[in-house]
């Protein structure tokens, strides 16, 4: 996670080119809130862990009266303030005290004297994409579980490597062999050479996405949640699988080789590559280059569908 704090990395590019939440997944998530009882909204308080720009915490505010975004790096907080005005508009939100952003972690408010925050006041803690970064899972559910009401639910959800699904313009040969070929390359620049990204993640945050947070949740204690609800969605080059109304839905659909080749770029994996190497070698432009020579791919022409692997839990403290 430190990646993100390093003053070179660009937040902005951060928030542009990675993928917004639908809001088919916000009302999965506020129907678990409520135990399918949507006229129970607004809940009165929500905190967002990790928040990064607030991509996910700004829609919290369409179904709580009250936000609190967190994170450990400054720039990403200077960033989502930045953005206050501007999201607070496009949500028709005139009240811009009802989102607070802070740099700090959940200790902060569990430990913090005077509290800021008292114990069992917050109906919903959210982690968006971080919960990978945290080090000691034992003490986040302890500390989560100490904020949360009784009732309120802890939910974290994630999403890792976009797969290609389907494509237009030129290419060469088989179409299902060239889409099962840009999920190879991918991995081969992204993980598996050597030469590459690979070496480069943040471990063993990048390792625990990679396997859907199996290893977070083996940690969630039985003795301070219930109602457990679990669900990956897991599609790859070639089979075709959609979505349910139940899945976290991340897509991006009809985009430019570039745009893809900018999301690949946010990787706090290439971005520690960069400071590793110089900067000396362009890896992308290799992968756009196997794209062309091997796939037949054009660089100006091509548009891609990218589906994400996602997965969220969420769980009701006791």
């Amino acid at each position: 996670m430190s990646t993100f704090s390093k003053a070179n990395f660009k937040t902005l590019n951060y928030k542009s080119f990675r993928p917004h939440y639908p809001p088919s997944f916000y009302k999965l998530l506020f129907n678990y809130v409520t135990k399918g009882d949507l006229t129970k909204l607004p809940i009165d308080k929500a905190i967002d862990l990790g928040c990064g720009t607030g991509v996910a915490t700004y829609p919290l505010l369409n179904s709580s009266e009250h936000v609190i975004g967190l994170d450990l790096s400054p720039k990403m907080i200077q960033t989502a303030d930045s953005l206050i005005s501007e999201r607070m508009e496009q949500l028709g939100i005139s009240d811009q005290s009802r989102i607070t952003f802070k740099t700090g972690a959940v200790e902060d408010f569990v430990y913090q004297e005077p509290r800021e925050i008292p114990n069992e006041s917050v109906n919903l803690i959210t982690a968006a994409q971080c919960i990978h970064w945290f080090r000691d899972y034992n003490a986040f559910f302890k500390n989560s579980a100490q904020l949360l009401k009784k009732g309120g639910t802890l939910a974290y959800w994630f999403y890792v490597d976009p797969v290609i699904v389907d494509f237009r313009g030129p290419y060469k040969g088989d179409k299902a062999h060239v889409l099962s070929r840009t999920w190879q390359l991918y991995n081969k620049y992204i993980y598996e050479d050597a030469n590459f990204v690979g070496p480069h993640w943040e471990q063993p945050g990048r390792t625990i996405i990679k396997n859907f947070t199996v290893e977070v949740n083996k940690h969630i204690p039985s003795e301070l949640y219930d109602n457990v609800v679990i669900n990956t969605f897991l599609p790859n080059s070639t089979d075709n699988k959609t979505p349910s109304e139940k899945d976290l839905n991340l897509s991006k659909l009809d985009i430019t080789l570039e745009d893809y080749l900018n999301y690949l770029r946010t990787y706090s994996g290439y971005h520690n590559f960069q400071d590793a190497t110089g900067d000396k070698v362009n890896v992308f432009e290799l992968l756009l280059k196997d794209f062309e020579t091997e796939l037949g791919f054009d660089r100006n022409t091509t548009k891609v569908d990218l589906v994400w692997r996602t997965g969220y839990t969420f769980i009701t403290k006791k």
